[in-house]
């Protein structure tokens, strides 16, 4: 084969394979569309069996949902499967529910190292995949054979991983707006009845705030935490209770702390201009020495700017698990946000590999702001010049890399940290905190840990803005070279 022939072959099976991933990306966006308005878990599992189903031309499936040391499922929907066979599956998977594994790890049939394994193949299921729905609920995933009886690829279970972990996002925002519907209705029934069948002054004595007798029996805990709930209804619409439950999904999916690897000291920190926030910073585990580590800038502000991160968080991991070189990963993420947002909506990010290893950074820039190393008292500016994501259909993006050494510090920003004193009718440059200020607290404090400097530079931001309102999203990563 000429030199022609193997680099025209060698295109096509990248084509092939950037296809593949939008295809892939198209599917997960359509499942976000069919269980996002769901208003039930019930719903949302159901939703998402026959979705997968679907897909992947599955004879059977089941999901399973569970409390943390109970046995017996709190909810499951199943297809394909004689229900006396589910109750059989979950009675043999009792011995397992004690296990880490079993809600850790992606489980195939083939897979000898794995004690599930055998349980699967016993129910003839060919996948079980693990959801993580909060710190009380969780379940799993089981999957049959497909209608072709081919085998799962990689690549479709990359794809299932994907599905599963915005399944689970999902049914996080819904079980908390359950709980507390659920909670809100018991209160407003208990106080219908006092108000309709009591007499007025027992009426005003056990709904009177200050009383600190027991309410039909419930504990005086549990009576506060119902009265404050309902002033909390009394006194925010609808829209600010949906924000503060977004802020806590949100939370959920940032990194709960930043990873800690032998050779680097890493810190990052987002603060939210209206309950959610528009940013959004990642670390993403690619082998024992190496971490790919973004940040990302949505365009607006408040929910429609958070849904819009945690789809490109979601799609950013899928395609950096791929091992896709980094400027494949910003073409993919620019086509998938142009196709799937508005016009207005796009997003800068920064995003770099790691290798800790080799101490070498590489890197790409859409559009965001450069990233500032600081090495022996001086700083360089890593920029690579390309269009933020989403604009444009097509757009190019290249990447460069840095060897670096020991006491460097990198510090990767938001725009919200530099325009931070503006407000939108006002954009002085000479109001806001600005990129010399943001300079000069670097060049002060590089030599700090990773912490003690992220938090050098917030403190500084607060103090400069005061008791001025925050209208932008800050967001900040600072790594420390070992």
């Amino acid at each position: 084969m000429s030199s022609e022939e193997k680099e025209e072959s060698a295109a096509e099976l990248t084509e092939d394979a950037l296809a593949r991933r939008v295809y892939h990306l198209d599917t997960l966006h359509e499942l976000n569309e069919g269980i996002s308005t769901l208003k039930t878990v019930r719903e949302v599992i159901e939703e998402s069996l026959l979705y997968i189903r679907g897909v992947f031309g599955l004879r059977s499936g089941l999901i399973t949902l569970y409390r943390n040391d109970e046995t017996k499922p709190v909810e499951f929907v199943h297809r394909g499967i004689h229900k006396t066979t589910v109750t059989r599956w979950s009675k043999d998977l009792e011995t397992h529910l004690k296990e880490p594994y079993i809600r850790a790890e992606c489980v195939v049939q083939n897979d000898t190292n794995s004690p599930l394994a055998k349980l699967l193949k016993k129910y003839r299921f060919r996948v079980w995949l693990p959801l993580q729905v909060d710190e009380h609920t969780w379940g799993g995933i089981a999957l049959g054979e497909k209608l072709s009886e081919m085998a799962f690829t990689e690549d479709d279970l990359g794809l299932l991983s994907t599905i599963a972990i915005s399944i689970q996002n999902v049914l996080s925002n819904v079980s908390l707006i359950e709980a507390l519907h659920q909670a809100f209705t018991k209160e407003t029934r208990i106080r219908n009845i006092f108000q309709r069948y009591a007499p007025a002054p027992v009426v005003n004595e056990v709904l009177d705030p200050s009383n600190e007798e027991l309410l039909l029996g419930e504990s005086e805990a549990v009576r506060h935490m119902v009265d404050d709930m309902i002033a909390g209804w009394e006194e925010q619409n609808r829209l600010e209770q949906d924000l503060n439950m977004a802020h806590e999904v949100q939370q959920h999916l940032l990194p709960s702390e930043a990873p800690q690897m032998e050779g680097i000291d890493l810190a990052a920190r987002s603060i939210p201009a209206r309950g959610v926030c528009g940013d959004l910073y990642d670390f993403i585990p690619l082998n024992p020495h190496e971490i790919g580590i973004s940040l990302a800038d949505i365009a607006g502000k408040g929910m429609s700017a958070a849904m819009i991160a945690v789809m490109l968080q979601s799609t950013t991991r899928m395609c950096v698990g791929s091992y896709y070189p980094i400027p494949a990963v910003l073409s993919i993420l620019n086509r998938f946000m142009f196709r799937h947002t508005e016009a207005s909506r796009y997003a800068t990010m920064f995003y770099g590999q790691m290798d800790i290893r080799e101490r070498v950074l590489t890197y790409s820039n859409a559009g965001h702001p450069p990233a500032i190393l600081w090495r022996d008292g001086k700083l360089q500016f890593l920029d690579t010049d390309g269009h933020p994501v989403g604009i444009f259909e097509e757009s190019i993006y290249y990447q460069d890399t840095i060897k670096l050494q020991s006491n460097d510090a990198l510090i990767i920003y938001s725009d919200g940290v530099t325009d931070a004193g503006t407000t939108p009718e006002s954009a002085d440059l000479e109001e806001c905190f600005g990129q010399e200020r943001l300079e000069a607290v670097i060049m002060a404090n590089a030599s700090l840990s990773a912490d003690a400097l992220l938090n050098a530079i917030s403190d500084e931001v607060t103090r400069y803005v005061g008791d001025g309102k925050q209208f932008d999203d800050i967001t900040l990563i600072v790594m420390k070279v070992k």
